[in-house]
């Protein structure tokens, strides 16, 4: 009777102990985490920690995984949205703004994908290439696909397409990375929909 209620919770605090250990291996890297300071963010104790992950090595590839999922949950999928678009469509260049958009509001909620990247990317190694075949590798595939699909419907220019993706991933990722920096110089909050708007305007204006 009451079997399913306690794996419930377990799931629960489960989940809760990957999303404290997807934002300290974002914020601290690899070295910088322990299994103490996960439990401590999780409001769980170490040995809870412990049981459910054999190591520091098994934490950090189901927290990227974990991750991962929450960003392929959250946003579009861009071939098929694309392939949606109307022919007819007034506005071609909306799709383009609302991937855009919702690109960069989910990088904002959810950093920990974008600073895991880039903690690896940093030293290269076996993770980053776990990281690769795993999850980097298909992401490439399917962004360089997404741009090429867009450009045979005319949404963006015809130039090469993976340089076109690191641009568009680079514009949108920068500046999430660097938003304490604009607030401090700059005095305005690069989260906010005001600022994304004018960013994204300016981005698609240089697209076009």
């Amino acid at each position: 009777m009451n079997t399913k209620k306690p794996a419930s919770k377990s799931n629960q605090r489960r989940e809760n102990v990957l999303q404290a250990a997807a934002k300290l291996f974002g914020q601290m890297g690899f070295d910088g985490t322990s299994f103490s300071i996960v439990a401590e963010q999780a409001g769980e104790q170490k040995t809870f920690v412990q049981y459910h992950f054999d190591n520091k090595e098994v934490l950090w590839k189901e927290a990227v995984a974990y991750v991962w999922r929450q960003r392929n949950n959250a946003l579009p999928r861009y071939i098929e949205d694309i392939s949606l678009q109307r022919k007819n469509s007034d506005d071609k260049s909306e799709m383009i703004r609302d991937l855009c958009r919702r690109i960069l509001q989910f990088t904002f909620d959810n950093p920990e994908w974008v600073k895991i990247m880039f903690q690896e990317s940093s030293m290269p190694g076996p993770r980053l290439d776990w990281l690769v075949e795993e999850f980097l590798g298909t992401d490439f595939i399917e962004g360089r696909a997404m741009i090429e699909l867009a450009q045979h419907r005319g949404l963006l220019p015809k130039v090469d397409s993976m340089d076109l993706l690191h641009i568009l991933s680079g514009a949108l990722i920068y500046l999430v990375n660097v938003a304490p920096i604009t607030e401090r110089i700059l005095g305005v909050e690069p989260s906010s929909t005001e600022y994304m708007e004018h960013h994204i305007d300016t981005l698609m204006r240089i697209l076009n």
